[in-house]
Order: structure tokens, then C-alpha cells, then sequence
């Protein structure tokens, strides 16, 4: 964008102010000049009408003539005035310059128009006869009611033009005499005073930019003078007053960054005035669409503005636990609102901190949880074990069959809790570890699959049910671990054998999908209702706990073989209806 220094604000200002005043006044003598010959014309051709009507009243009614003709040049000739004899129907009888017979009829001219109704007519236009601007002025002739014609007389308006021409030349010449000199003042005046403003202004654009010492001269015992004293003196409090904010303000700074609780401050208006990180992450929000909001709009969900009413309204310290949305899912927070009070005691605005226990809450869910659940399922096995033995103890004299077919279920039941146990070691060590497998590296995932194949052979002859083995013959290679591998492929096959009905069968494939390694294990169980398919890879979850433990119980297979399926960057997906079985599908970055 164009911009004008103040030099040259206050150095135009002049030159224009006296260009502005030569012309008015040209503007105003010119108008006056225009408006007197004009009236000097009209006084001339009202004089001539006078004569002229009564000279050629009885000529009217003779018609042209060419006697008529050489009269009316005579008398033009010593007026300096065209004369124009006009009949009533506007027929020219007679012109000093022109033909009669080559002229048009003059019937609607403005001027003859104009005399039928006052005692002159009167126009001002250029002609096309005599090729220059011209006055007329016409009067009609009557005798008594009659209208015999017209006399008309007309005034060249070269001396008119001539005057104006003379004067503008006068008013062009002062003004440009008036401009040289003006020119001079101008400058002198403009840069006495745009000098100590223009230093001025530099030193408060470096101050602005961050450089505090810059000071200006101020020696001028004027008001600029006092201005430029005035401005050191603002200058150096600035800076002292900067300095202390600075510190205090990387105090704060400091602080706020280093904590793990969210914390927002707002204004007595409720308006968000400072957030860390912190609250940002918390909240979902970004700083730079927070600070300067009113806190009551958007920012939180009504709980936490409503403690913070209280805070800033009331001076009331206030806590609550607040859910808020975030990401589909609920994040709960501990609030806190604590007042900012005045010297005075009064209440100018509140401080919020926010701590987010959604994790800790989580966990203690869990462990409630996982404790219930797990003491439910080793009760069992151990009860079972207990009740057997005590039997065995209890008589001695029991038939070896039975004490045989005791001590195999009490085998069997140890067997179980042997397996709970190793799989709660299991899932514990992972949850602690976190998603990564110190192990992994380019593996085949066919063996792992067909060791897991070969140890559940047995379990699923002994239940009756056939497993159909459907496998690529080319490598199929990920980044991953084999036992995990192991574990995922093995947990899937026992939890589809262990709950798929006698004589059913079991199909595991394994082939490559784009850049992805597909391993689906399918049965033909009891199926999983669809609003369940997110719980099945829950801890201990059942489908259904009014049915018998062996129709659709998970115990901790499946929340295994999620947390492994993640630490191999992979997914898993369910595909079941009840009664139709069920297939799992596992899929892993192909390398």
C-alpha cells in the first residue's frame, strides 16, 4: 500500500491550500467577468430591439425585399449587432447576414417563442451560420391583438470568451507566482515539523521491535520539545516494567510447562487469559483457539464452567470429577476452580486445574475386575480339587477304578489351574511390557501356525471335531516374534475347538492379501451375537453366564491374543451370528 511521510502530509498541505485559494478565486472573478458582459449584452440588444421595432413595424407586412435586405446589413453594420425580421408564421423576411431564402423557419426558435408571452425573448447558443457562440433576444410585433412578426437581434460573445481568456491567463500567473513562493515556506515549515516527529516515530517503532534503550533529542523548548521528553520518560519506565514482566512471566512459564495437571486461568469477564499443554491436551483444544474466548461458550462441557462461576462469582473454591468426550470415548477429570482474589479480597478472575484420572480410574476398574474374575475362576479348579481329594482321604477303602477316575480329574482341574495361572503370568507381563516384542525379527509364519496346528491335533480328536488346513505354499514373512505368532494361531484354534459341539469342524488358512498376511480360523460353533463382538477379547468375559461354561467362555485366550496382535502391528476382526459359528481374522504387515 502507498504511504505518504508527514514531510510531504504537511509540505502539500500548503502548496495545495494556496493552488486551492488561486483557483477559487479565478473561479469567482471568472463567474463575475461572464455574469457582467452578459448583462452589458442584453442592456445593448434590449436598446436595439427598441429602435429596431419601431424602425420596421410597417416592413413586416411588405415581405422580402431586397431594399429590405441592404437596410438591415446598413444598420448591422453600425450596431455590430445581427438584425433578423421574422413574419408571424416564422418565415425569415429579412437577415444582415444570411439569405432569407436558404434560412430555416424560425417559428420554434427559443427566443421567438419566448416573446410571444413577455416582452423579449432571450437565448443563449452557438450558430451554425456565423460559426461562434451568440446572445439572441426577440420581440414581437403587434398591432393591437394582431401578431404582424418579429424583430430579432443578436450579439456575438467573442468578447466575452476574450475576457475570460485574459483573466485566466492573470489568475493562472498569480497563482503560479503565489506557488514559487509558497513552494519556499512550504518546505521549510513541513521540515521543522515532521523532523523531530519522524525521529519520533523511529524511536517508537525500535522500542515496539524490542529495543527499550532508544531515546530521542528533546533539547526544543516547544510543545514537540516536552513530546520528545515525555516519550524518554515512558520509554524508561517501559523498560523497567518489561524487564519485571519478562522475569515473572519465564517464572510462570516455567512452571506451568513442567506440570502433568491442566491448568487455565480466566479474567473476571470469564475469559480464558492464560492454558499450559497440558489443559490443551486434556481438553482436545488448541491454546491459540482458546485464550482470549469466553469460557462459558464452547471451552467446557457445564460442569466445569459452573465451578468456575462459582469460583469467579462467589470467590468459592470448588472440586468435581467431570466426564468429557474425547476421541469416542469418555475422559474423566478432576476439577478444581480456586478463586484469584485482589488486594481487597475481591474476586478478578479464577484458576481451573485440571487432572485427568481417566487411567487410574481405568485400572482400578481393572483390577477390580481382574481380581473378581480371576478368584471366581481358580475357585472352581481348586474346590474341585479339594473336594476330590478329601473324598479320596476320606476312604480308604475306595475301589481303585474310582480312586483312578479321581485322581484323573483331579489331574485334569490342576491341569486348568496351571493354565490359568500361565496365562494371568501371561497377559500380566505383557500389559507391563506395553505393545513391544523384544524378539522381533523377519519371520516365517508358518511354522509357528503349524506347531500350534500340531499341539491341538489331540485336543480335537478327543472332542471329535476336524480341522481343515488351508496354507500357502510360498513364505509369507513378517516382522514378528514366534512365539507370539504361536500363541495368537494356538489360543484362536483351542477357543474354536473348545467351543464348537461335537462333530463339528475347525478350518485354518494362512495366505498373503496385498501387503498383508491373513490368518483366519473359522468353526461352526455356537456364534457370538454382533452387539458382543467388541466385549469376546475382554478378560474372563462370557457371552452368555445364564449358559453352561462351555457355551461361548473366553477366560483370558482372547485378551491374549489382542495384546499380541498389536505388539505385531496387526489387527483382528470378527465374523459371527449366533448359531451360523464364527470366524476370527487376524492380519499382519507382510514384509
Amino acid at each position: 500500500m502507498f504511504r505518504v511521510n508527514l514531510f510531504w502530509k504537511f509540505f502539500g498541505s500548503i502548496v495545495g491550500l494556496i493552488g486551492l485559494t488561486a483557483l477559487l478565486a479565478g473561479w469567482l472573478a471568472s463567474s463575475r467577468v461572464r455574469d457582467d458582459v452578459e448583462r452589458q449584452a442584453d442592456a445593448i440588444l434590449r436598446g436595439h430591439l427598441e429602435i429596431l421595432s419601431e424602425v420596421f413595424a410597417d416592413d413586416i407586412s411588405a415581405g422580402p425585399s431586397e431594399p429590405l435586405q441592404r437596410r438591415l446589413r446598413d444598420l448591422a453594420e453600425r450596431t455590430g449587432t445581427r438584425i433578423t425580421l421574422i413574419a408571424s408564421d416564422g418565415v425569415v423576411i429579412a437577415d444582415s447576414s444570411e439569405a432569407p431564402a436558404r434560412m430555416d423557419n424560425h417559428g420554434t426558435r427559443p427566443e421567438v417563442l419566448g416573446s410571444k408571452d413577455a416582452e423579449t425573448g432571450r437565448a443563449q447558443r452557438y450558430s451554425d451560420t456565423l460559426q461562434m457562440p451568440m446572445l439572441y433576444m426577440a420581440r414581437a410585433l403587434r398591432q393591437g391583438d394582431t401578431l404582424r412578426g418579429y424583430v430579432r437581434g443578436a450579439l456575438p460573445l467573442v468578447e466575452l470568451e476574450s475576457r475570460l481568456a485574459r483573466l485566466r491567463e492573470t489568475i493562472l500567473g498569480g497563482a503560479g507566482l503565489a506557488l514559487l513562493f509558497g513552494l519556499g515556506g512550504a518546505f521549510l515549515v513541513a521540515r521543522r515539523l515532521s523532523r523531530p516527529l519522524r525521529s519520533m516515530r523511529d524511536a517508537a517503532t525500535a522500542v515496539a521491535a524490542g529495543d527499550h534503550g532508544r531515546r530521542v533529542r528533546a533539547s526544543a523548548a516547544d510543545e514537540i520539545g516536552d513530546l520528545g521528553r515525555a516519550f524518554n520518560e515512558m520509554a524508561a519506565n517501559l523498560e523497567r516494567e518489561i524487564s519485571t514482566i519478562r522475569h515473572d512471566q519465564r517464572e510462570v512459564t516455567a512452571v506451568l510447562s513442567g506440570m502433568t495437571e491442566g491448568v487455565l486461568a480466566v479474567d473476571e469477564d470469564a475469559r480464558v487469559v492464560r492454558v499450559n499443554d497440558a489443559a490443551c491436551e486434556i481438553l482436545g483444544l488448541a491454546a491459540e483457539e482458546v485464550r482470549g474466548q469466553p469460557v462459558w461458550d464452547a471451552l467446557l462441557p457445564f460442569e466445569a464452567p459452573a465451578a468456575l462461576r462459582r469460583a469467579v462469582q462467589r470467590g468459592e473454591m470448588r472440586s468435581d470429577v467431570i466426564s468429557l468426550p474425547a476421541d469416542g470415548q469418555i475422559r474423566t477429570v478432576l476439577l478444581h476452580a480456586s478463586p484469584l482474589k485482589t488486594d481487597g479480597g475481591s474476586a478478578h478472575g479464577a484458576i481451573l486445574v485440571l487432572n485427568d484420572i481417566t487411567e487410574q480410574r481405568r485400572l482400578e476398574e481393572i483390577r477390580r475386575t481382574f481380581i473378581t474374575n480371576a478368584s471366581h475362576e481358580l475357585k472352581t479348579p481348586v474346590a474341585s480339587i479339594r473336594g476330590m481329594a478329601e473324598t479320596i482321604l476320606e476312604d480308604p477303602a475306595m475301589d481303585a477304578d474310582v480312586r483312578h477316575n479321581f485322581l484323573g480329574r483331579i489331574l485334569s482341574q490342576s491341569d486348568r489351574l496351571s493354565e490359568l495361572v500361565e496365562e494371568m503370568l501371561v497377559l500380566s507381563r505383557l500389559e507391563t511390557k506395553g505393545s513391544e516384542l523384544a524378539g522381533r525379527h523377519l519371520l516365517d509364519m508358518r511354522g509357528p501356525v503349524r506347531e500350534a496346528l500340531d499341539d491341538c491335533q489331540a485336543a480335537a480328536s478327543e472332542r471329535g471335531i476336524g480341522i481343515k488346513v488351508d496354507i500357502a505354499a510360498e513364505p509369507l514373512t513378517i516382522n514378528g516374534e514366534a512365539e507370539a505368532v504361536r500363541r495368537v494361531s494356538g489360543n484362536l484354534l483351542n477357543n474354536a475347538i473348545k467351543y464348537t459341539p461335537r462333530g463339528g469342524w475347525v478350518r485354518v488358512e494362512l495366505h498373503r492379501d496385498g501387503a498383508r498376511v491373513l490368518l483366519e480360523v473359522t468353526d461352526t460353533g455356537y456364534g457370538i451375537p454382533a452387539d458382543q463382538h467388541d466385549r469376546i477379547f475382554e478378560r474372563f468375559y462370557r457371552v452368555d453366564e445364564g449358559r453352561s461354561r462351555e457355551v461361548g467362555g473366553t477366560g483370558l485366550g482372547l485378551a491374549i491374543v489382542k495384546h499380541f496382535v498389536q505388539a505385531l502391528d496387526g489387527v483382528i476382526e470378527l465374523e459371527s451370528q449366533p448359531g451360523q459359528g464364527s470366524t476370527f481374522r487376524v492380519a499382519l504387515p507382510a514384509k
